[in-house]
């Protein structure tokens, strides 16, 4: 059962989520979480977008959008009603999630919006560029790292409803993986199966991505 502030039984539009990310690489855990919310929320479609340059991270360890891109393209192919979208790449420049559901809300304007993310990224959703639009546009979807977490983003939600934020917090947490332990592992020679999926994995090797 999700918790949510949003009334989403009378919503009489098809739903479209958006979710983005740095997906350096993209993994089971991001593909988990996608699949979760399309089934849960009854999605005609959910859009992967990977960045163009993303505004909070650093460049160092990141391989390029286009590498990015096609990892995300071989993750969810054959996946139901998951797309990958382009939409930041085109546009160039770093990516701000704001200006990304100001374009979707022109392309979708006869279905409601979701913004998928993780934990961390809803906790720190008032840094973000003009986050009040944000709310505007769309139904926050968060997803918890264990169960007791979950309370701890209702709770935080709940501080956000000044702001005329929507909101769903999952009622389950996801796989335990990291973009971030996946890179590691691959520069020190280790394993990363059951991390990323086959084609996945094998293009990281193929194109020499992420090995020092």
């Amino acid at each position: 059962m999700l918790i949510t502030n949003a009334d989403l039984s009378n919503i009489r539009k098809p739903f479209v989520a958006m979710y983005g990310g740095s997906f350096n690489p993209i993994h089971t855990g991001h593909i988990q979480l996608a699949q979760y919310f399309v089934s849960e929320l009854g999605l005609e479609k959910l859009l992967l977008i990977p960045d163009n340059t993303p505004p909070h991270k650093s460049s160092s360890a990141m391989a390029s959008a286009q590498h990015r891109y096609n990892m995300c393209l071989l993750a969810a192919e054959s996946l139901p009603k998951i797309e990958v979208s382009d939409i930041e790449l085109k546009r160039q420049g770093k990516s701000y999630t704001v200006d990304t559901l100001i374009q979707l809300s022109k392309i979708y304007k006869n279905s409601q919006l979701f913004l998928i993310m993780g934990a961390d990224m809803f906790l720190s959703l008032t840094t973000w560029k003009n986050f009040r639009k944000i709310f505007k546009l769309a139904v926050v979807c968060a997803v918890p790292r264990d169960s007791d977490h979950a309370r701890t983003l209702s709770k935080y939600g709940s501080t956000l409803e000044k702001y005329g934020c929507k909101y769903v917090i999952a009622d389950e947490h996801m796989m335990n993986v990291s973009s971030t332990e996946i890179r590691e592992n691959i520069k020190l020679s280790k394993s990363i199966n059951g991390m990323v999926c086959p084609r996945v994995s094998q293009y990281i090797y193929d194109n020499s991505l992420y090995m020092g």
